[in-house]
């Protein structure tokens, strides 16, 4: 700005950018008086013919952003449109959850997106070993239970009358003959399938941006 004078202004009024003139000070042209063309100028003349956007926004207005470029402030980038913030909410490597089945790359106009975990819950990484490891997979929807998973309980079963053969008696207690290496069985109960595992859950979409 070296060489150029601004004016003082005692009151500022609304100025219309391609009628109105602001006073100009040109050192260098002596050859007019203060009405010239030289001295004065349209705001749109000062802005080399750009056109004023129709809205000025103020630090405590807000417009809507239709066919407008966002500004991040941003030192790498401080001139990105909206698909760019979006970009940066969404990288490479992110979940987007939806209950739409149409795909991201369509709904915002960038990435290549997969669908992901399908018929798995997902859950967050810690340090226990099931969930150390990001994409590691485990659990299941069924499981039949095993001895050791079993609570503690007991059987009940009846003895023989004292008709039966191997029916005898003892020091006042009763017990049962053991023939040919084998017992007398208890009752069982039971069937040994497998048990549902599912926790309660909704069904969504999830989509994971790959590129």
């Amino acid at each position: 700005m070296a060489g150029i004078d601004i004016l003082d202004l005692v009151e500022a009024t609304e100025v219309n950018e391609t009628t109105d003139y602001l006073a100009i000070v040109d050192k260098s042209d002596t050859s007019q008086d203060v009405t010239g063309s030289t001295k004065r100028a349209t705001v749109r003349k000062l802005l080399g013919d750009r056109v004023l956007p129709d809205t000025i926004v103020g630090t405590t207005e807000t417009q809507t952003l239709t066919d407008k470029t966002l500004s991040t402030g941003s030192v790498i980038d401080a001139n990105v449109n909206v698909v760019e913030v979006l970009k940066k909410a969404y990288p490479v490597g992110c979940i987007y959850t939806s209950t739409v089945a149409t795909n991201p790359s369509t709904l915002f106009g960038f990435g290549t997106w997969s669908e992901y975990g399908q018929g798995r819950v997902l859950v967050g990484k810690s340090a226990e070993a099931e969930f150390d490891t990001i994409g590691k997979t485990g659990g299941a929807k069924t499981h039949t239970l095993t001895t050791a998973e079993m609570p503690s309980h007991t059987h009940s079963y009846t003895l023989p009358n004292n008709s039966d053969p191997n029916f005898m008696t003892g020091g006042g207690s009763y017990n049962v003959k053991v023939a040919g290496g084998t017992g007398t069985d208890t009752t069982s109960v039971g069937s040994g399938s497998a048990h549902n595992n599912l926790q309660p859950y909704i069904v969504v979409y999830f989509w994971k941006r790959t590129a």
